[in-house]
């Protein structure tokens, strides 16, 4: 059972949905097989804070607000006051609005909700970063990039970063105690549709991810909760073999 509910902690379930009572009923559904649940852009945009109160209504999980918040950094700041009324558990700002922007967020914050910076989105290539204006090393290197990234959140005091599967190892290599919330988790037979920059659930925890965050993959399945339990299993055995080779 220990086992079970620290591979569950793992899972963040997005509520990416327009409709509040679907995504409440979803809450419903899985609150007993995922970790947290996070309110994104469609959900917040329409409903505005009584999606948090609704869903705070059905669980006592915790709740990661996910707006990728990226502005001058008093309107961060406010924001991030705003959110902490609200008392959600984590919130979204992203690295490109800068060293000040993320230091007054995470001054806002003080203890909670924990910052998490949001690096490359996984929808974005090399094609992408180059449109961009990003050249050099990293359009060669994208794991270059978000090290950097990953680097100035952690310097200003960011709790985590939310990064692809495929830049985890490096982060933790040179940034253990900072979080990593990873995207784009796809089950093996999957299709990645629009995420580019994708992992399984066994390859992630393996990397060091802290989070992942899971929504097609179960919102698909012809069984939800089926497809969670498989879930939950991929990660315990991850979770056991990186156990071991600490042992060993």
């Amino acid at each position: 059972m220990e086992h079970f509910m620290e591979a569950k902690r793992r899972i963040i379930f997005p509520l990416d949905f327009q409709d509040l009572e679907t995504a409440l009923s979803w809450v419903e559904l899985l609150k007993e097989y995922v970790g947290m649940f996070k309110i994104g852009l469609e959900l917040f945009v329409k409903y505005g804070p009584k999606a948090i109160e609704e869903v705070r209504k059905k669980t006592d999980l915790p709740i990661f607000l996910d707006l990728k918040l990226c502005d001058i950094p008093n309107t961060v700041s406010q924001a991030v006051k705003s959110a902490k009324a609200l008392d959600v558990d984590f919130i979204t700002i992203h690295t490109l609005s800068g060293r000040h922007a993320l230091k007054s967020a995470v001054e806002a914050a003080q203890e909670k909700p924990k910052i998490l910076a949001v690096t490359i989105l996984t929808s974005l290539d090399k094609a992408d970063l180059l449109e961009l204006g990003f050249n050099g090393e990293y359009i060669r290197e994208t794991e270059e990039l978000v090290l950097r990234y990953a680097l100035l959140a952690s310097q200003c005091g960011c709790a985590g970063v939310v990064v692809s599967g495929k830049e985890i190892k490096r982060i933790k290599e040179n940034l253990p105690k900072l979080l990593t919330v990873v995207p784009g988790i796809r089950l093996e037979s999957q299709d990645t549709q629009d995420q580019l920059r994708t992992a399984t659930p066994a390859e992630a925890i393996l990397s060091g991810a802290d989070y992942l965050v899971i929504g097609r993959p179960i919102r698909l399945s012809e069984e939800p909760v089926k497809t969670c339990n498989i879930i939950i299993q991929e990660i315990e055995r991850a979770l056991g073999l990186l156990r071991c080779s600490k042992k060993a």
